[in-house]
């Protein structure tokens, strides 16, 4: 449940930043989201290829979009992973 509701958290914050770059908010709020945006990107940039840096070919070819969602919901995602191994 805690999963769910970060990963709709992050998904709230990605739309409010990129909404940004199609409709500006007013001056000093513009900025941050901006920098936010930048901040969002490098961060979760770093992971996603920190992440595909360590998956074997197989690993990627089971699941090709783990990169993308590590890259959109960050540690949520991390968690989810933890979640189903100690599941199995």
């Amino acid at each position: 449940m805690i999963i769910l509701l970060g990963r709709l958290i992050y998904l709230l914050i990605w739309t409010f930043l990129v909404w940004n770059l199609f409709a500006p908010y007013p001056a000093p709020a513009n900025f941050i989201a901006n920098i936010a945006l930048a901040a969002f990107v490098i961060t979760h940039g770093l992971q996603a290829w920190l992440l595909s840096a360590t998956l074997t070919r197989q690993e990627r070819a089971q699941d090709r979009f783990r990169v993308l969602r590590l890259f959109l919901f960050g540690i949520f995602e991390v968690l989810s992973w933890k979640k189903t191994k100690n599941q199995q």
